[in-house]
């Protein structure tokens, strides 16, 4: 128990650490001028986006569970025995984020995902926050019925621990509002200038950088707008819209009746 609540300490200061350092960074080198509304708008969805989805976590679970119990688990046992080790690693990462990327470009597809995952691009002044601004039936829906990754293989704990700290710093920080100059290495892996185009308000970013940490899937696939050196877009969506407690909890409700009022008036002519 004692071992719990340390743990549970541990990881909440390391958080806690790692907001406020993204903070100063932001003031120092922003992208951006975010007001505090905004930022505040940010910590507001996420508080709601987690509170709910934790509460119906256990249900994600049993649902994950029912699927895996049909399916089977660990499909694929890769080596892990000496260097293997890092080469098993290298297959996990790769295949993780091309589920990452695969399921994004669903989120942009289906009107019912949009409906949802336009909640994290209603935000209208992006930062390290921003990545814990999603719909919280996203992520139970996501956990309940495409554990997608543990039916097809058996990854070892410390593996899963390194494959999180891998995809830390291209996915997690990819919403930093920090100028990180890269140059012509800006392709070679996610960072904030590279996504800030995939938030971007202008038509010609839209459906564009969806990679969560190598951009070369982006390239590859057609979906890769090489940002140029100062190219740094507003973001958002058009019009611009705020969020607020109500809206935490019932967004897609909202946007689902303005989708389908819409295309029934371009079904009308």
């Amino acid at each position: 128990m004692q071992s719990d609540i340390a743990n549970a300490v541990f990881y909440a200061a390391v958080f806690l650490g790692i907001v406020y350092t993204s903070r100063i960074l932001e003031k120092r080198w922003p992208i951006a001028d975010v007001p505090y509304g905004e930022f505040r708008d940010d910590w507001l969805a996420v508080i709601v986006s987690l509170g709910l989805s934790s509460m119906l976590a256990p249900i994600a679970a049993i649902s994950a569970g029912k699927i895996a119990s049909y399916t089977g688990l660990g499909w694929i046992k890769l080596p892990t025995d000496g260097y293997w080790w890092y080469v098993s690693l290298a297959i996990i990462v790769v295949a993780f984020d091309l589920y990452k990327y695969a399921y994004h470009r669903l989120q942009h597809a289906i009107p019912f995902l949009w409906a949802m995952h336009s909640f994290h691009h209603s935000a209208n002044g992006v930062t390290f926050i921003t990545g814990g601004r999603h719909f919280w039936l996203e992520r139970v829906l996501s956990d309940a019925f495409l554990p997608i990754m543990a039916i097809l293989f058996r990854i070892p704990p410390d593996m899963v621990i390194a494959v999180g700290f891998i995809f830390f710093m291209p996915d997690a920080c990819a919403h930093l509002n920090v100028r990180i100059p890269l140059g012509r290495y800006v392709t070679w892996i996610n960072n904030p200038q590279w996504h800030r185009i995939h938030h971007s308000v202008l038509p010609e970013h839209r459906d564009k950088n969806f990679a969560a940490c190598f951009p070369l899937l982006d390239i590859l696939f057609g979906t890769a707008w090489v940002p140029k050196p100062d190219e740094y877009p507003a973001t958002g969506l058009v019009p611009a819209e705020r969020v607020d407690i109500i809206n935490s909890v019932i967004w897609p409700i909202r946007h689902l009746r303005h989708y389908w009022h819409r295309e029934s008036r371009n079904e009308l002519g």
